[in-house]
């Protein structure tokens, strides 16, 4: 249904503004979890070498898909300890109650001291089955922050949120929406195809259906869905020998004599008329 389209040169720099502010990593994924933008470019060296390892690098992976999923369901900012003990925080993207992505800040620790984020870090990689890495030398880069720094940062984040929407630094991008409009239309032709039934099932506000109908199709929601109808049934009168009766049925009108005048009025004739002069 959309597309997405990122302006990556002013969201890296959003991420390295964040970051210099902060010190934290900032990183910017799409709605299917794959990376967009990232600051600084890399993690520092004690994520790299937990990410050196597969079971290192799975965990990381396994880590991240927790927090977008947390996130989603929540719909709010979720702040968490990794695998390897180390914090970061989630927030998802959202517009028209679609989550189109998601921010991530992190790589933090909350320990009073080098001493005690060593212990931390042993304690999570001990349980993780990673206790082997010798990570020691690589703790230096980790910024320690209080519990209340963290917890403004993620609120900082989750403000950014709405300076990139306001911005357009991600778009989105209807070019299928015809298609996918009418694909489902055409499925659902004989059903009650009411407005809240298209919203739900196509994953659109309300306001967004009026919008994008009226932007691409130039005509309301019940407009278009009653040409569809009445071009399904030119087609079926052309190509079966159906009863007029059941072509009504099939194309969504349940009341037989108000599709035989709807269809002379949008055609121009009758649909017997119709199918004897169309039907080879």
């Amino acid at each position: 249904m959309a597309t997405l389209k990122y302006n990556t040169e002013e969201l890296t720099k959003l991420l390295k503004n964040f970051h210099t502010l902060t010190g934290m990593m900032f990183s910017l994924y799409d709605n299917e979890y794959n990376p967009v933008a990232h600051y600084p470019s890399e993690d520092n060296r004690f994520c790299r070498k937990i990410y050196s390892s597969a079971r290192g690098r799975a965990q990381c992976r396994c880590s991240d898909l927790s927090s977008f999923e947390a996130s989603r369901k929540s719909g709010e900012c979720v702040i968490y300890t990794c695998h390897a003990g180390l914090i970061e925080a989630t927030a998802p993207i959202i517009t028209d109650g679609t989550v189109i992505g998601y921010l991530m800040l992190g790589q933090v620790s909350n320990a009073s001291s080098r001493t005690e984020l060593k212990k931390q870090v042993q304690k999570s990689l001990l349980q993780t089955g990673l206790s082997d890495m010798d990570c020691e030398d690589t703790l230096a880069e980790i910024p320690l922050l209080s519990d209340s720094q963290i917890q403004a940062a993620a609120r900082i984040m989750e403000s950014s949120i709405s300076y990139i929407l306001y911005k357009n630094l991600i778009s989105v991008q209807r070019k299928n929406f015809e298609k996918t409009l009418n694909d489902y239309i055409l499925a659902h032709l004989s059903g009650d195809l009411t407005v809240d039934t298209l919203c739900s099932d196509l994953n659109i506000s309300r306001r967004k259906l009026y919008e994008y109908t009226d932007q691409f199709l130039h005509c309301s929601v019940a407009r278009h869905i009653k040409s569809l109808r009445i071009a399904q049934a030119e087609k079926l009168l052309r190509e079966t020998v159906l009863p007029v009766s059941v072509i009504s049925e099939q194309c969504g009108f349940t009341d037989y004599n108000y599709f035989c005048r709807i269809f002379k009025k949008e055609t121009g004739m009758s649909a017997r008329t119709f199918r004897r002069e169309h039907q080879e």
